[in-house]
């Protein structure tokens, strides 16, 4: 009886509670993480210190790659604990591991792509092109070897066995002592991928949920100031039976509401008796959909179109939402604003997450219940979706990686209710295929949304799309599309067209103009030359972006009529000047650049009219100034909401005094971030600059500032991470006024927070002088760039740089880099020499025991290496461009580097008439490259065979080089790579090449890209 009346109840009551949206109920169970904050997170510590006393522990269970597995019911936090435990080993720096990566494992995947994704990660790649499965594992073999790495693999489900061992394999490769953390719901899947036990998350206890839930619904204000909220509260949380999500959820739902009636209806809400074990839904997410607004639901239902872990970003999201009348028109407020209303509310009931850089997700439990209120008007397409009648599909996505069966799609054109086409752009691949017939696209006439990025047969459908007549939203980017067709400007109702990074567009028709209701066009990185003056005929235009449309060199003069324009980028284009009367642009916020010109329209004064201005703007051309009391009404110091600010002058600059008060008068407001001043010709710089109330400082470029003779303050600024200084001709010396200001009597720690430190074609300098000690202590990274005359006596320099991991140093004096070498570098790991002449034998002295690479380039009386002096844990060394060291007889000494496993030499010119000579190189090597030794006769076999742990050898550019050794290659080889080397290429051909018989045992050979 009970059970039929929650079938009933079910039916009944939740279906109209849930879908007020008039769609299907949909019952259907199924992270990519946002950046948590320490001070978020309750009732962890404990499991947070066990498993970085893991991390940090000895080789468990006798493996070489430790795997430590977290599980948990989804929304307990296995996500935010690794986090946690990430980010305690990022602030260690390299002295646990060489490599850190954090990777989310979505739903669907197989070995390439996600070997794929570690690479990228390991490489800091955004494409890699590699398309075969065995070169990108080896190629992840190389990155990893004897390097000590921590990743994460966040979110694994359904796991595969073999899929684990191939995914695992190349990881083999890495030192001991590396460690993989594994979130996942899913025991079986813990105990199959643990080399240690499981580590299972409890729910948190009662007292912590409270403390997380006040924290969030009480936005920090102590919850006694509302005691009867507290007491209903308390309730709440107790509901939630100790599951982090389900509280925050709630929080989030309930933050903005101080009626204690509303929080009494939530607490005693029937959704808490839902069946779970029926809906698959947490009760207390039910509860954060319910009590939204209804243009929220909808809103939120629509989400349901993005997989998974899919990273959207905000602006997109809210166009998306504009071209399907989501947004409610409200108090004359463009629907952009009405839109970013939305997306911050919903964000701020923890519906959405932001990751670390400017893209959201969604909780897999948040997108789970967005598919289910969602019901059948929503499909995301991959193989499960035979069951679903695609002529009822009112939004659909699909993804490149999908392997859809284009055959089933003949229903998708007789769909009379599709309001939603969107490719996803998920792996940076082309899509080969459409859904459907491109004649057949045209029958979609209710389409709203209709996306193509990367789509490869875009060119066959411009037809069909310029007959949609109810179109709003047009996604064309990343194709190659040549230009558009007039049928597409004449889309009455487009309000969004996307056309970035289409690199063969050069034009745009005058029909551009037809687009009245057009409020959004994307322009940028394409090879547009010209704007046509019909484009100053759309008057409802909102955001213009040009950015890298380097062929652009003007503007329409009629630019002012764009009177409801908010977003203008123009940046890396060449647009000379401003067009007249851009001040009339009143309500622009994001404009890139500002050129400064010579006429009244270009004046700099023009800027102080433009008040509303926000994010990064760049001026240019700031020797146009003619007057200078017109820089003072430029007003930069009122425009708070500029968080980034470059100055630039260009040419030479003959009246340094006019640069200065320039300067002087270009003081921004004290919430800027990032300032960057290029081509100064001024003395000496403004004291504004390093001012300690520049608070948020966090980036400083100083460039090509040729006649100043010292530096500003910066020591002072508390936030300061990167500081990059090039181009200062004059400077002979730098010491404490770089630091602390003469005659301080208060002194704050001078550059407390910098970790990256740049010095570039700083010819006169000469000294470096720092009295005051401790100055550099979270310094990691110090680049010494074309310094000919600087010296380092550590006398009179910082005793220690105690976190400094990377040290380049290129044309600079040889007691420069051996006072450097000298110091005190503890945390060193990588050094990079590069263009050293004096330089004859290396190492000159003992380097650290922590440095694992050592790259030099460009040292052309290099002869010898030492036999002593190598740091004992050496992994990789590269030598490029040296070409003493391949005078006969050689002096390599490189036999007794027993940790050494890959070695690099390049772009040799010397005559080698066989290489390596004997008993020059470690048996240790696994990976031995050679690049453009032009003049390279040979490979000695007898030295060869020696190098008994070589799996890849790669030989690129030795045009000289005719056969391969008669001894052959040695047994351990699997990988022989050979590019451009003339009669070697055709030597090595499968079955046919001469000296095919030495390379058979090879198991991978690849002979121009190709394998054979």
């Amino acid at each position: 009886m009970q059970s039929t009346m929650q079938r009933t109840w079910w039916t009944r009551s939740t279906t109209m509670k849930l879908c007020n949206l008039g769609l299907k109920v949909n019952l259907e169970p199924e992270y990519f993480p946002s950046l948590v904050e320490e001070s978020d997170v309750y009732g962890r510590d404990a499991d947070r210190e066990a498993i970085v006393k893991l991390l940090l522990s000895g080789e468990e269970g006798g493996s070489k790659v430790v795997v430590i597995p977290i599980v948990g019911m989804g929304g307990i936090g296995k996500t935010t604990l690794a986090q946690l435990v990430y980010m305690d080993v990022d602030k260690m720096g390299k002295q646990c591991f060489d490599i850190k990566a954090w990777i989310t494992v979505s739903h669907e995947y197989d070995v390439f792509r996600l070997t794929k994704a570690i690479y990228e990660r390991v490489t800091n790649s955004k494409n890699c092109h590699i398309e075969e499965t065995f070169q990108l594992q080896l190629e992840l073999k190389k990155c990893l070897e004897d390097k000590k790495f921590f990743f994460v693999l966040d979110n694994v489900w359904n796991l595969n066995s073999e899929i684990w061992r191939d995914l695992k394999s190349p990881l083999e490769a890495a030192a001991c002592g590396s460690k993989i953390i594994v979130t996942t719901r899913d025991e079986n899947i813990a105990s199959k991928m643990g080399s240690v036990p499981n580590h299972s998350l409890e729910l948190i206890s009662e007292e912590d949920c409270w403390l997380l839930f006040s924290k969030r619904a009480f936005n920090n204000v102590l919850p006694n100031a509302h005691p009867k909220l507290e007491e209903i509260g308390k309730q709440i949380v107790r509901k939630c039976k100790g599951l982090p999500l389900a509280v925050t959820s709630l929080a989030g739902l309930l933050h903005t509401e101080l009626n204690p009636k509303k929080w009494d209806n939530v607490l005693k809400d029937e959704i808490w008796d839902l069946p779970q074990e029926k809906c698959k839904i947490l009760p207390a997410l039910w509860l954060s959909y319910y009590y939204l607004p209804p243009h929220l639901k909808r809103c939120f239902a629509y989400c349901s179109i993005f997989p998974k872990d899919y990273e959207f970003q905000k602006e997109k999201l809210i166009l998306l939402w504009m071209a399907e009348d989501l947004l409610l028109p409200k108090n004359n407020k463009m629907l952009e604003d009405v839109g970013e209303e939305y997306f911050d509310d919903l964000a701020s009931r923890s519906l959405f997450h932001k990751n670390k850089f400017l893209g959201f997700t969604m909780h897999d439990l948040v997108n789970d219940l967005a598919k289910f209120v969602a019901g059948e008007s929503c499909l995301r397409l991959d193989a499960n979706h035979s069951t679903v009648l695609l002529k009822k599909i009112r939004h659909l996505s699909w993804t490149t990686y999908k392997s859809c069966d284009i055959n089933k799609q003949n229903d998708l054109s007789k769909n009379r209710v599709l309001r939603t086409l969107l490719h996803l752009d998920r792996l940076n691949e082309v899509n080969k295929e459409f859904l459907i017939h491109p004649k057949k696209l045209q029958n979609l006439q209710c389409l709203r949304v209709l996306s193509l990025c990367r789509v490869d047969t875009v060119m066959k459908l411009l037809d069909s799309i310029g007959k949609l007549r109810l179109l709003r939203y047009l996604d064309l980017s990343w194709t190659d599309i040549r230009e558009i067709p007039d049928t597409i400007c004449s889309i009455y109702n487009l309000q969004t067209l996307l056309l970035y990074y289409c690199s063969n567009l050069s034009r745009l028709p005058d029909s551009i103009g037809n687009l009245k209701h057009l409020r959004y066009l994307d322009l940028s990185n394409t090879q547009i030359e010209k704007i046509p003056d019909t484009v100053c005929n759309l008057l409802n235009l909102h955001t213009l972006l040009l950015g890298s449309c380097r062929q652009l060199t003007c503007l329409p003069n009629n630019m002012a009529r764009l009177i409801k324009l908010r977003q203008l980028d123009i940046s890396d284009t060449s647009i000379r000047e401003m067009p007249p009367q851009i001040s009339n642009l009143r309500h622009l916020e994001m404009l890139s650049d500002f050129v400064v010109g010579t006429n009244s329209e270009s004046n700099i004064k023009v800027l102080g009219r433009l008040q509303n201005l926000h994010s990064n703007l760049s001026i240019r051309s700031l020797e146009n100034v003619l007057n200078i009391d017109d820089v003072s009404e430029a007003n930069l110091k009122a425009k708070k909401y500029i968080t980034g600010l470059s100055l630039e002058w260009k040419g030479d600059t003959d009246d340094s005094q006019k640069a200065e008060e320039v300067l002087n008068r270009l003081q921004p407001h004290t919430s800027l971030e990032q300032l960057s001043i290029i081509n100064y010709g001024g003395i000496a710089f403004s004291d504004w600059i390093g001012d300690h109330s520049f608070s948020h400082m966090v980036y400083i470029w100083l460039s090509k500032c040729k006649r100043c003779h010292s530096l500003p303050l910066l020591g002072q600024l508390p936030s300061l991470k990167s500081l990059n200084i090039d181009g200062f001709d004059m400077m002979e010396r730098i010491g404490d006024e770089l630091c602390i200001s003469t005659g301080s009597s208060t002194v704050t720690k001078p550059f407390k927070s910098l970790e990256k430190l740049i010095f570039k074609s700083m010819p006169r300098w000469k000294e470096w002088s720092l009295v005051e000690g401790k100055v550099f202590s979270q310094l990691k990274e110090l680049h010494l760039m074309d310094c000919p005359s600087l010296t380092i006596n550590w006398a009179c320099f910082p005793d220690s740089l105690p976190s400094l991991t990377v040290l380049y140093i290129s044309k600079c004096q040889q007691q420069l880099v051996a006072s450097l070498l000298s110091g005190h570098l503890p945390s060193l790991s990588s050094l990079y020499i590069c263009y050293y002449p004096e330089l004859e034998s290396f190492p000159e002295r003992r380097l650290s025991t922590n440095i694992h690479t050592v790259e030099i380039s460009e040292c052309e009386n290099l002869k010898a290496f030492s036999e002593e002096g190598w740091p004992s844990n050496l992994k990789s060394l590269s030598i490029s461009s040296c070409e003493k060291l391949f005078v006969h007889p050689m002096q390599w000494n490189l036999k007794t580097l027993t940790s050494l496993a890959s070695l690099h030499f390049s772009y040799i010119d010397e005559e080698v008439d066989s290489f390596p000579e004997e008993e020059q190189l470690p048996t240790s090597l696994t990976s031995l490259k050679l690049t453009g030794l032009n003049n390279l006769k040979s490979l000695n076999g007898k030295a060869f065979k020696n190098l008994t742990s070589l799996e890849v050898l790669s030989l690129y550019d030795c045009d000289q080089l005719n056969c391969l050794p008669e001894e052959g290659l040695p047994s351990s080889l699997y990988l022989l790579d050979i590019f451009c080397c003339g009669s070697l290429n055709e030597r090595c051909q499968r079955e046919i090449g001469g000296d095919w018989h030495k390379i058979e045992h090879i198991s991978r050979i690849r002979i121009d890209n190709d394998y054979i």
